[in-house]
């Protein structure tokens, strides 16, 4: 009664829902500065989303979080991901960690700010 439509709304991935009319402000921001607000942002612990170039050249578009303990077993890491200028973030839509290549990252959207990342 009242309620169609409301189904489509909650099925979508989350990526979807951000408004982008809420996003107002646009910042360049080079490569260094671009790692020092993902590190700074690791501490807020609250959602974000970002695009990057994958290996096989197309573009990702990625809501994330870090700090997301779900699903680790203890063991860590295999490698350092700084060693690979990668940062290892928790995908929402697909409930999975993933790693994100920093030399590869198009912008990062938080707290209604859209920083492009400088080539």
């Amino acid at each position: 009664m009242g309620h169609k439509g409301v189904g489509g709304y909650f099925n979508a991935p989350m990526i979807n829902k951000l408004n982008d009319n809420e996003f107002n402000y646009i910042i360049m921001i080079t490569k260094k500065e671009a790692k020092h607000l993902l590190r700074k942002m690791e501490k807020d612990n609250r959602m974000f989303s970002l695009e990057f170039i994958k290996k096989d050249g197309s573009k990702r578009v990625m809501l994330a979080r870090f700090n997301v303990t779900k699903g680790l077993n203890g063991n860590g890491q295999r490698y350092n991901p700084a060693d690979y200028d990668l940062i290892n973030v928790y995908d929402m839509n697909k409930n999975a960690y993933r790693s994100v290549p920093l030399n590869r990252l198009l912008w990062v959207r938080t707290k209604g700010k859209r920083y492009y990342v400088s080539a």
